[in-house]
């Protein structure tokens, strides 16, 4: 996806840009990229795309998320394929969650660790709502 801000941006609150917004408008990318697919397989690949997004921008590895998949399925070379255009998705996304743990830590004093659990749930819960696109 491209915007009209950066990362570094989001971070810095010059721009608010949430979770909803971002996982709207990668679905919207997704819709737009995959042509004739029918809608439920498009759902199916913005959600792998997703997750592999979070697992990376949370700190682990690309590769490692590739292999837990079902290797005769269309996902690990398709995934493999697009990673170069899955970074700036990825930074986007580690600049939104680092932003919304730097609210808690700065703006309410939370411990760190109790911030990153309290954004893991609201991801868990961002994740678990349905999409508005």
């Amino acid at each position: 996806m491209e915007w009209e801000f950066t990362p570094e941006q989001v971070v810095g609150c010059q721009v608010d840009y949430s979770l909803e917004q971002f996982r709207a408008d990668m679905l919207e990318e997704v819709r737009m990229n995959m042509g004739d697919m029918p809608d439920a397989q498009k759902l199916t690949v913005f959600s792998t795309m997703y997750e592999l997004c979070y697992w990376v921008a949370t700190g682990n590895d690309y590769d490692e998320y590739l292999v837990t998949l079902d290797q005769d399925s269309f996902f690990p070379h398709f995934l493999a394929s697009i990673r170069d255009n899955l970074e700036p998705n990825i930074e986007m996304l580690g600049a939104i969650l680092q932003r919304l743990i730097m609210d808690r830590v700065e703006g309410q004093s939370m411990p760190l660790d109790m911030a990153i659990k309290e954004v893991d749930e609201l991801h868990r819960r961002t994740v678990a709502a349905p999409l508005l696109n």
